[in-house]
């Protein structure tokens, strides 16, 4: 299903806190985006404003595009063309790591 073992390491690590690959649904179908988040999607909730912070912005998560695997270069979209079931499970999974107006 995988192209690497890097690559199955990456889309292992989604919601966690670093860089992941994650599956989504989009208009085009499913496709992989890749996703550095500076806080794990569990511990989101415990996030509280300090009473003397900084007025600053903090990103939680940005993600982008990924057509290649980082790890090898193969063409993602050759995975998905031959799993597709498999990867529909895991774009199900992925939708709560994504913000709303990602997907």
């Amino acid at each position: 299903m995988f192209c690497c073992p890097g690559f199955q390491n990456s889309v292992a690590n989604a919601g966690q806190r670093g860089v992941a690959a994650l599956v989504k649904e989009s208009v085009e179908g499913l496709v992989f985006v890749q996703q550095s988040r500076g806080i794990a999607f569990e511990d989101e909730g415990k996030i509280r404003p300090m009473p003397s912070a900084p007025d600053i912005k903090i990103n939680v998560s940005c993600t982008t595009g990924l057509r290649y695997c980082p790890a090898c270069g193969r063409r993602l979209q050759e995975l998905i063309e031959a799993s597709p079931r498999a990867f529909q499970k895991l774009a199900e999974e992925h939708k709560k790591f994504l913000a709303r107006d990602e997907f």
